[in-house]
This record gives C-alpha cells, structure tokens and sequence, in this order.
C-alpha cells in the first residue's frame, strides 16, 4: 500500500510564513553576526521555560511524505 509509520511534524497553528522568513533571512543572521563578533552563544527557549516538547506520536503516511499536524492551543 506503500505506507510506513511516520512521526508528525508539528507546526503551530498561527505561524505566519512571511514572518517566519523575514526572520530566518534578515533577523537571525544579525543576531548569529551580532553572537560571533561578541564570542557569545546562542540558547532558545520557549516564553514559559526550557523544557523538551516531546511528540512521540506516530501516524501511517504514504512513504517519502512525513505527515504534518497543526498544533494549537491545549493540542498536548
């Protein structure tokens, strides 16, 4: 049937994809230059605290095509 059992990725619900890219192309690269020039490391975290959202979830999805799940509010 070519399925295969697959972990989901997990995208949140209100991502704004123009704004994820604006980040990654402009923003980000300022701050990794900004983090070079000052020797300093770079850490994320979460506006709550650092911890491991762990989705351990698996799915059947066709083979090659990872499946994709819309995180919101209360979804874990």
């Amino acid at each position: 049937m070519g399925l295969s059992p697959q972990k989901s990725l997990y995208r949140a619900y209100q991502a704004d994809p123009e704004a994820v890219e604006q980040w990654k192309s402009a923003t980000f690269p300022k701050i990794q230059k900004q983090a070079k020039k000052a020797k300093a490391t770079i850490y994320f975290t979460d506006e709550v605290s650092v911890h491991c959202d762990c989705h351990a979830d698996t799915t059947w999805a066709p083979v090659g095509r990872t499946p994709v799940v819309q995180a919101g509010p209360g979804s874990r």
